[in-house]
């Protein structure tokens, strides 16, 4: 069962990102399509895209191919990198996603391809970048059950954040203060107030991105976003469902980190835009601010998702029996067990969930118990 999802999800990001790579080649070779949306601007054009796709497609090919098989662990190790690359690149590709949705909340949008398009580059990478990060707790021989390598990674919703963790967590508040000081000092010198009227929906977009720029980021470094605190009457002592946080914050890093640190930066090395003949601290609060505050999300965000793993589901597990079993491993692998003559015969009970599925081959029997003496 295991080795069936283990291969079924390579190939669904395998088919997802080939059939978007194949959109994007039918609709240069058909310009008048009336499905075909515009170029995203300042990108390197739509045949990145279709790089970036069949790539991912093929790379998710040969993830799905080798899982069950003896690979060399360099050559599984490739094509992590592989897909890492392509998945983040299509992720950057779409960034234009994050303007289509705002415009949408001010009901000043109706180019729906460009919408769906995007919505696809996106969904593409986010599927590709799971199939990397499943192959990578394969070759890490990471448990079956919840993910965690047992005596490495925190094993609980309490344990602290590392202490990366936190300093990217607050760059990312540093970059939201930078760009709203920027936003206030140009009003001020402009001579007009902040358009923050009470009946607008840009007053909602703007709380929402101040949220994300203030409550997001520790959120994601701190207990009381893993489990509610007390002042939470309702839900004091429960846990935060884990998506509540980390789908905010891997979207709007993602955004923010694509449409100001990839196209921004672009159009400002190119002299386009309006930030031709914008000063240096303009530059600096806004374009940096921006841009710091999505890979400081980015970066948070994957401690965060190491801390919420679900509780492992399988008996046995945990640092303790981890340190067993591997000390029973070595016990095994030199043929004797407390000086014995006969060769250890170490029972798989503990291990079967401590060992990739494509390691195992054929599991036969349960072995006897370990001789104590």
């Amino acid at each position: 069962m295991a080795l069936r999802s283990a291969r079924w999800r390579p190939r669904a990001a395998a088919v997802w990102t080939f059939a978007y790579g194949a959109a994007h080649v039918w609709w240069p070779a058909d310009p008048g399509s009336p499905f075909a949306p515009p170029d995203e601007p300042f990108s390197p054009g739509r045949w990145a895209a279709v790089t970036l796709a069949l790539s991912a497609a093929a790379v998710c090919s040969l993830i799905a191919a080798g899982t069950g098989r003896r690979w060399a662990a360099s050559v599984r190790r490739t094509l992590v990198v592989a897909a890492w690359v392509a998945g983040i690149g299509l992720i950057l590709y779409s960034y234009m996603l994050a303007i289509s949705l705002a415009a949408m909340l001010f009901a000043q949008y109706d180019d729906w391809a460009s919408l769906l398009t995007r919505a696809a580059g996106m969904t593409g990478g986010a599927l590709t970048l799971a199939c990397a990060v499943a192959e990578q707790h394969r070759i890490r021989r990471a448990c079956s059950g919840c993910g965690r390598v047992h005596g490495r990674s925190p094993e609980h919703r309490t344990d602290p954040a590392p202490r990366w963790a936190y300093l990217a967590a607050y760059v990312a508040v540093a970059g939201c203060a930078a760009r709203v000081t920027a936003l206030v000092i140009d009003d001020l010198e402009a001579g007009r107030p902040l358009p923050l009227a009470l009946d607008s929906p840009f007053t909602l977009f703007v709380v929402l991105l101040v949220l994300a720029g203030t409550l997001l980021p520790p959120a994601l470094v701190h207990r009381w976003g893993r489990i509610w605190p007390r002042w939470v009457v309702p839900l004091a002592g429960r846990r935060v469902p884990r998506w509540l946080v980390l789908g905010p914050a891997l979207f709007v890093g993602a955004s923010l980190t694509g449409y100001f640190g990839l196209a921004g930066m672009t159009a400002w090395i190119l002299g386009k835009g309006n930030l031709a003949g914008a000063t240096v601290w303009r530059l600096l609060m806004e374009m940096f601010g921006y841009t710091l505050w999505g890979l400081g999300l980015l970066v948070a965000a994957i401690s965060y998702y190491s801390l919420t793993r679900p509780d492992c589901p399988l008996p046995g597990s945990g640092p303790a029996e981890e340190g067993a079993s591997a000390a029973y491993r070595r016990e095994g692998q030199q043929g004797r067990v407390h000086g014995g003559d006969e060769p250890a015969r170490i029972g798989v009970g503990l291990d079967d969930h401590l060992q990739p599925f494509e390691e195992h081959g054929e599991h036969g029997g349960r072995g006897g118990e370990v001789d104590r003496g």
